[in-house]
């Protein structure tokens, strides 16, 4: 979850969060066979929480200068990956806290709250896609 480098004598840090789907095998053998349109509804859906959930960090990050709100960032990795993360060297302490500043927690939160959302909006999806499927 985090990283560290070391460069000359600062010590560069960033967090990133991966979030992969396991567990559904069933599931990830019936989506390769849908086409690629029906991989779209579910490509659309998740794209769509995924930024509601930068959304929802950008929400929660502690700003002064704003630079740290800036560095928020959210990637699709594969086709049922994701990461989401702050590249900041600081968003470690941000997030986590050290021992002397609290943690504010605004990218587990964010993935906190958007999880149900990302996993309600791709069921919803794969319904769509099955419904429409079926009418062919």
């Amino acid at each position: 979850m985090k990283s560290l480098r070391q460069s000359g004598r600062r010590i560069i840090v960033s967090v990133e969060m991966q979030v992969d789907v396991y567990g559904i095998p069933e599931l990830q053998s019936k989506m390769e066979y849908f086409d690629e349109t029906m991989r779209g509804f579910v490509d659309q859906a998740l794209d769509y929480e995924l930024y509601a959930m930068k959304d929802t960090a950008l929400s929660l990050v502690p700003r002064r200068s704003g630079y740290l709100a800036s560095t928020i960032f959210v990637e699709r990795v594969r086709e049922w990956a994701f990461k989401f993360g702050a590249r900041a060297s600081y968003a470690v302490f941000v997030e986590f806290g050290t021992r002397f500043m609290q943690a504010r927690r605004f990218l587990s939160r964010a993935l906190q709250s958007g999880m149900p959302s990302l996993v309600q909006a791709v069921n919803r999806a794969i319904d769509e896609a099955i419904s429409e499927a079926s009418t062919r």
